[in-house]
């Protein structure tokens, strides 16, 4: 179902015995996965990745309650279960009244997650990564649960360096919490660093600029929190960028980066990227873009890829395709 649908479910409290969370946005799994679980209350047994047992995860559904308690069982997984194994455990909550099953699935779109998905029925909630509207919406919550106060041009400002990851963001405004004050642009460009923000600004520049970035991409990929799709992604939108700036720049002959993005970005990424931009053709935007879609979805459908000599092909097709 659609998450407008679910969350309507959500604020009437009737949220089905099982049911199947998974998507693009962590952060979105993570606060649907807080609201359903406090919702349902009970004795809780958390199976993470490589500790799912389905022994022990039917036993806990199979156990009685003396005081009526919920029996729940939260899974969060990369590799699906077999068919059989996710279908006994709906089973085991459709017969009591009293069991729940929440199934969180962070894995690829394999075959065995399809057949899982279907035994759900419509009791799953797929969740996209938010546009710069929805993701402001979520971060200005966020900031007045926390009682922070902070410019939208700042929160926006902090996802953009982030490289619009919303559970890094939410890290960060809880960190400027601390500070007692309201929160400008230019205390984000003072307090926050940006998750490789300076790692993939460099390789993104130099790619762009027809540089050699094979030994600095083997460097940037050798850390324990690299992705390769976080890395697409941080290019797509840099690109999404320079397209914005071009556009302006041809239709107002000049550029006004708050007046176009909402915030202010330091002076040297406007003038490095307005300079860029400038000299692109609007036609090496859309094959940019289709470069780039085209490699997510490798990535995301085919297991076997060799990433690393995939990735480094990419970079050469993007270079050739900016020389055209």
């Amino acid at each position: 179902m659609y998450k407008k649908e679910f969350d309507a479910m959500l604020a009437s409290k009737n949220i089905p015995r099982a049911c199947l969370l998974y998507g693009a946005c962590d952060y979105q799994l993570s606060y649907l996965e807080g609201r359903i679980l406090r919702l349902w209350q009970g004795e809780t047994l958390k199976l993470y990745f490589d500790e799912y047992d389905f022994k022990l995860a039917s036993a806990h559904l199979s156990q009685a309650s003396l005081f009526g308690d919920i029996n729940i069982l939260l899974l969060k997984l990369e590799k699906c279960p077999p068919k059989r194994e996710i279908s006994g455990l709906i089973e085991l909550c459709k017969k009591q009244d009293i069991n729940r099953l929440l199934f969180i699935y962070y894995g690829e779109n394999t075959q065995a997650f399809k057949e899982a998905l279907q035994l759900f029925g419509k009791n799953f909630v797929r969740v996209f990564k938010p546009n710069i509207n929805e993701a402001t919406a979520f971060l200005s919550q966020e900031a007045k649960n926390t009682g922070l106060n902070i410019q939208t041009s700042a929160i926006q400002y902090l996802y953009q360096i982030q490289n619009e990851n919303l559970s890094l963001a939410v890290s960060e405004l809880s960190k400027l919490s601390l500070l007692n004050k309201e929160i400008t642009t230019a205390d984000i460009n003072a307090l926050v660093f940006g998750m490789g923000g300076v790692e993939f600004e460099t390789l993104i520049v130099k790619l762009l600029n027809g540089e050699n970035i094979s030994n600095l991409y083997k460097m940037i990929s050798g850390s324990g929190t690299f992705s390769e799709i976080g890395l697409i992604n941080a290019i797509q939108s840099h690109i999404h960028q320079l397209f914005l700036f071009h556009a302006y720049i041809k239709i107002n002959g000049s550029l006004d980066a708050e007046k176009l993005l909402g915030y202010k970005p330091p002076q040297q990424i406007i003038t490095q990227r307005s300079e860029t931009a400038i000299h692109m053709k609007p036609k090496t935007f859309g094959r940019l873009f289709k470069i780039l879609a085209n490699a997510e979805f490798a990535l995301k459908t085919n297991s076997n890829l060799d990433k690393e000599s995939y990735m480094l092909y990419m970079f050469l097709e993007i270079q050739e395709c900016l020389k055209g």
